[in-house]
């Protein structure tokens, strides 16, 4: 099988980071290496062995993938991005896959950027989990999962799926709804698809919280604190967590949401391949 490296991010307790890469969930790319995207944030450097280490693998892939997550328009992984596209060998395929824009800026919400500018990385074959922003729109991978095919029945009302980045903050925890049925991020995945269902409504500002409740049939309601909570084909309400009553009535459930972004990426999967084989 070809040398196929997938870039996301490895060495992170978001559950919704680890489970975004395609390679885990088509057999065709199984055999597939996942290393960290993020190595070349400025207080991460990494050290002149790890340069070289990723630089003698990148010499011998013949695919390389990049996504899912919000790895677009934030500084944080603009450098390892330059550095694959830079490195790669001339011969390879490059191909981003489910990521998305993530613009993060302290301030208003409703003023964050939105949009995508790609042309710098030289990719292959590009899917972005954004609708609408000039590209195909590949949603996460992470719809593949089979713990989305059968949910269990809602035992609550409203539940909580938060960031741990929130809980750790004491201002922004303090603004999250009280008294109801709270995960966090860091939960494995087997617990938080459970979780997520036990909700009629989830209440979160996470991505892959607010993604996979849409995917299982609940009504969401977002918090966001970034970018990425925009550009969805399946758009949920965004409020401020104080003020998610009073937008619970423009939550919808979307029940075509898992066959759609299921399509999507079989489509692309096989656009994939054939750009690898071709």
């Amino acid at each position: 099988m070809p040398s196929i490296i997938n870039y996301h991010r490895v060495n992170t307790k978001n559950i919704g980071d680890l489970m975004c890469a395609p390679t885990l969930w088509f057999p065709e790319l199984a055999e597939a290496g996942r290393e960290e995207i993020l190595g070349f944030k400025r207080d991460e450097s990494p050290s002149l062995e790890a340069v070289a280490g990723w630089k003698e693998r990148l010499s011998h892939a013949e695919l390389l993938i990049v996504g899912g997550g919000g790895l677009l328009e934030i500084d944080f992984f603009r450098r390892g991005l330059q550095f694959l596209a830079e490195n790669r060998k001339p011969e390879s395929r490059f191909v981003l896959w489910g990521a998305g824009h993530n613009n993060w800026q302290v301030g208003d919400w409703r003023k964050l950027k939105q949009g995508l500018d790609l042309g710098g990385y030289g990719f292959d074959l590009i899917g972005v989990r954004d609708f609408g922003c000039g590209y195909d729109w590949v949603p996460c991978a992470s719809c593949m999962a089979p713990e989305l095919d059968q949910p269990p029945e809602p035992v609550f009302d409203v539940v909580m799926y938060a960031h741990t980045g929130t809980l750790t903050n004491s201002a922004r925890a303090a603004t999250l709804p009280a008294g109801i049925p709270m995960l966090d991020n860091s939960a494995p995945f087997e617990q938080v698809i459970p979780f997520l269902a036990s909700g009629d409504l989830v209440l979160t500002d996470s991505f892959h919280g607010m993604y996979w409740a849409t995917l299982i049939g609940r009504r969401v309601i977002a918090f966001p604190s970034s970018s990425k909570f925009y550009s969805m084909k399946h758009p949920v309400p965004l409020c401020d967590p104080s003020d998610w009553q009073r937008f619970e009535p423009l939550a919808r459930r979307y029940p075509e949401a898992l066959e759609e972004c299921r399509a999507s990426n079989r489509a692309f999967a096989d656009k994939v391949m054939g750009l690898l084989h071709g």
